[in-house]
């Protein structure tokens, strides 16, 4: 059985986008990979695959330069079957000190630019009746209680909340939808990055950072199961978190279930029955 897909993996210059292309090309796969400079991807890939790997200028905040890049690997390779929007910004400050500009490029480039490529990609995916997309967000996108961290956390709570939403729609026409929760990132050389998921740390998950081969070779396993998972979390410290999460959100729940449930109206005349 040929497994081969076509592959289009978006802020693919370095971290995990980078580990992923490498891997893909490895395995036998094709791949398009975006970055701001094209010429700068190849030579960070190394891979001279005439036929199987298209590195594209693109700025993914235009939407037009996106769609000319979906167009040119379905051109070029024949189709399209997953997509991986991996792009993102860290913007670090308390809420009130931000300036306007900063923010909404927090949002361009987190939001916006997924949202560019799921609209360029969805036409082609949805006339073929398969696909997969890989939206990344991160820990903080679903625990947002990191402090000088929110403009961060919000950017990426959109992307979780687009993504449901989007996995909802795009079922109808075979479409496999996916959302990536990674902890922090451990780059090349054995350093940490000084990413915004660093910020999520408590002092138990020192030392747990995730390995980006691990995290890439997780990303095409979950692409080849047969059912494939829709929130995906990587790493021991995106793990651990989340799970305190959700337990903290069900105390609350159970603290506050009678004020919760007392809001609604009543129907005064079954009362009286």
């Amino acid at each position: 059985m040929n497994t081969e897909k076509i592959w289009l993996v978006t802020d693919a210059s370095a971290g995990l986008g980078l580990v992923l292309v490498k891997m893909l090309l490895d395995l036998g796969h094709k791949v398009a990979a975006t970055g701001p400079d094209g010429d700068a991807l190849l030579d960070a890939v190394g891979a001279k695959l005439e036929g199987q790997f298209l590195p594209l200028t693109v700025d993914l905040a235009d939407a037009p330069s996106v769609q000319r890049a979906v167009d040119a690997t379905a051109a070029a390779f024949g189709g399209l079957d997953v997509v991986v929007n991996n792009a993102g910004h860290g913007l670090r400050g308390a809420l009130d000190s931000l300036p306007d500009e900063d923010l909404r490029g927090t949002f361009d480039i987190n939001v916006f630019a997924t949202l560019n490529v799921i609209r360029a990609a969805l036409p082609r995916m949805r006339a073929q009746r398969s696909g997969h997309v890989f939206n990344i967000s991160s820990i903080l996108g679903f625990d947002g209680g990191s402090a000088d961290w929110g403009a961060y956390c919000a950017a990426k709570f959109a992307v979780s909340g687009l993504t449901e939403a989007l996995a909802a729609e795009a079922a109808l026409f075979g479409i496999r939808v996916s959302l990536v929760y990674p902890g922090a990132l451990r780059a090349a050389g054995g350093a940490a990055e000084q990413a915004p998921e660093l910020a999520a740390r408590n002092a138990q998950a020192r030392g747990a950072d995730g390995d980006p081969v691990k995290m890439a070779r997780a990303l095409i396993n979950a692409a080849q199961a047969q059912y494939a998972p829709l929130h995906l979390f990587l790493g021991r410290d995106a793990f651990d978190q989340a799970r305190a999460k959700i337990q903290s959100v069900q105390q609350e729940l159970a603290r506050w279930r009678e004020m919760s449930v007392s809001t609604g109206f009543v129907d005064e005349r079954r009362l009286a029955a």
